[in-house]
């Protein structure tokens, strides 16, 4: 209302402009200048009118909570995944993080975020029973695959150690029951470790006779209502090993339609997994101690209308061993960590970095006359001297996170950056890149 009597005072001053004006012209020719413009500002404050209600109910149903979902849909163009039900949620903050102790293997053994592979294909690495696709998401950073029916096997890691970490982020999409005739469709999904016979056709032929010599799977059945579940099962030369009761997941619907992130830490027999923040298991002896892995994979279960269901997948990492944070800063004066994660060309801290940055706060706080040194690095992909001021920025986004969230000195810490001068490995791989991505700390 406020709008229109503001348009209509303007169209009533025209008016009096030109009425005023009509005295000294002549009658014709200003009269049908006076109409023509009284016709013009009337069309537009009606098309202002119109563009404050539009813009009042967006925000009405943006602010909507358990807006239904609507049917997603795939641009030819660029494979664009469209999630009008789904925008992107705000950061999360460290205190959501306050409870993760997870701490990621310190070298990089594969990394995989479909940057080599084209929109709309299978990725050329994968191994699949079915179909999947590289795609992009719409307000999220990188590329994801998209997983259909059946099963993905990733290309050959090399056999993993006693200690490695795997990470991952996943996202979940289904159409709501209301909005079909057969019910709900949920993307039912496996997360999978295979121990598979060596050479190339391996990953090929598991999609297929599953022939793996050992086997783990954490198995996550979504559902409405909190009513998610998640089992694991371990086997060895195809008999099993361990198998864990459903579990329920009361968090887990919250994660519908948002990114969310996964980690596994699994030393010898002892398995841990994180969901976010939460650690969902820590079982002692979850593996056979014979197993062997040397795959990671998915699977999705059958469902007659794929279309209405989504699982995407990214930003996958295996890492060799943790880091003995206690032993390399004080013992040996310096820690290289991987762990230290930030959004793309940012120096924002993802929240998944709470555990290392917790390791890192404890041995100060233990060690209240150690000085340190924060030196952030990057890899080489864009303008070198951005990537010098991009590792400056981290480095000291890192000190302002063990200042705020963790109550270190400030005076204790200086900080650095080399950018991309300084590389550890090639930047010509994936896995090379990833290692070149890291904070160092320097005892003074």
């Amino acid at each position: 209302m406020a709008l229109k009597l503001s348009v209509m005072k303007r169209v009533l001053t025209l008016l009096l402009l030109i009425t005023s004006l009509s005295v000294f012209g002549q009658g014709g020719i200003l009269n049908r200048a006076k109409q023509k413009l009284k016709e013009k500002a009337e069309q537009r404050a009606e098309e202002k009118i119109d563009e404050g209600i539009d813009k009042g109910l967006d925000e009405a149903e943006a602010g909507i909570e358990g807006k239904k979902a609507k049917t997603k849909s795939t641009e030819t163009g660029n494979k664009e995944i469209k999630k009008e039900d789904a925008a992107v949620p705000a950061a999360t903050s460290f205190q959501s993080y306050s409870r993760y102790d997870f701490v990621p293997g310190e070298n990089i053994m594969y990394a995989e975020d479909f940057s080599q592979d084209v929109i709309g294909e299978f990725p050329l690495k994968w191994a699949t029973s079915n179909r999947g696709e590289a795609v992009t998401i719409k307000g999220l950073p990188n590329k994801w695959m998209r997983m259909f029916i059946g099963q993905f096997v990733s290309p050959e890691t090399k056999k993993l150690p006693e200690n490695f970490t795997v990470e991952f982020d996943m996202l979940l999409t289904f159409v709501n029951s209301e909005e079909q005739s057969f019910g709900p469709a949920f993307p039912k999904f496996e997360m999978l470790l295979l121990g598979l016979e060596q050479g190339e056709e391996s990953g090929r032929l598991y999609t297929q006779n599953e022939n793996a010599i050992s086997k783990l799977g954490i198995i996550v059945q979504p559902a409405y209502e909190d009513r998610s579940t998640i089992y694991i099962q371990s086997s060895k030369d195809g008999s099993m090993y361990f198998e864990g009761g459903n579990k329920e997941l009361k968090k887990f619907s919250e994660n519908y339609r948002k990114p969310f992130h996964i980690a596994m830490w699994v030393q010898k027999q002892r398995l841990r997994l994180w969901i976010n923040g939460d650690k969902v298991y820590d079982i002692p002896q979850a593996i056979s101690p014979q197993a062997v892995f040397n795959h990671i994979g998915f699977w999705t279960a059958d469902n007659s209308e794929e279309e209405n269901v989504g699982v995407y997948v990214s930003n996958i990492k295996v890492a060799q061993g943790t880091p003995d944070v206690r032993s390399k800063l004080i013992t040996e004066g310096k820690l290289v960590t991987h762990g230290i994660l930030f959004d793309v060309a940012s120096d924002k801290i993802k929240p998944e970095s709470a555990g290392v940055l917790k390791e890192i706060a404890s041995v100060l706080k233990e060690n209240p006359a150690v000085a340190i040194k924060i030196l952030g690095h990057t890899d080489s992909d864009g303008d070198d001297t951005k990537n010098l001021d991009l590792s400056k920025r981290r480095a000291a986004a890192v000190k302002q996170a063990l200042v705020k969230d963790f109550g270190i000195e400030e005076n204790r810490m200086q900080t650095d950056g080399f950018g991309e001068s300084k590389p550890v490995s090639a930047n010509t791989t994936k896995e090379g890149k990833a290692q070149n991505r890291r904070v160092e700390l320097i005892k003074l």
